[in-house]
């Protein structure tokens, strides 16, 4: 299964941080990072690396629950598509929209943007195929999320960033099928 490979990929990635192996700053992302100093490997790295067991064992649980059901719904190929596009075209809008805000230099990093970006292919794909009358499926979902990213400390832009170019690439990818 393709979302366990990305628990292992995290897995593996937290511990190395944990021991002191990978400096977390040095895989987080800002505007500053990427566009200035031209780091654009941040916008992966920073998706894989989590700073503490709450953020990491929280991020997993979602991975586990969303990528599952978006792996078997679009299959593990279009899943990592999703996954990967969301979190890379998702990033970028989020880069560009905190230095719009004047916000360069706030570290952001976790899996929870490539998980919304999951998300929000799952929830096209299904009101597509389901219609509107779905949305009732969906109230639990939007709620976390929206409590997730208003949180101190989250960087909610990003998760909406992915979450819409989730929906985005699932579009594209219902035109292609």
């Amino acid at each position: 299964m393709i979302t366990i490979l990305l628990i292992l990929i995290n897995t593996v990635v937290f511990i190395l941080v944990r021991m002191g192996k990978i400096d977390a700053d040095k895989m987080s992302m800002s505007y500053y990072s990427v566009s200035v100093n031209k780091e654009y490997y941040r916008i992966i790295t920073s998706a894989f690396t989590h700073y503490d067991i709450t953020h990491f064992v929280m991020n997993m649980f979602s991975l586990y629950n969303v990528g599952s059901i978006t792996e078997d719904l679009l299959g593990p190929i279009r899943m990592l598509v999703v996954y990967f596009g969301s979190m890379i075209l998702g990033k970028i809008l989020s880069l560009q929209i905190r230095h719009a805000n004047h916000d360069d230099y706030t570290l952001s990093l976790g899996a929870s943007g490539a998980i919304c970006g999951l998300m929000g292919a799952y929830m096209f794909v299904i009101i597509k195929y389901l219609g509107m009358s779905a949305m009732s499926y969906f109230y639990r979902p939007i709620i976390s999320l929206v409590v997730m990213s208003i949180l101190p400390g989250i960087d909610g832009i990003s998760h909406i960033s992915c979450l819409s170019m989730g929906m985005l690439i699932a579009f594209v990818m219902t035109l292609l099928w």
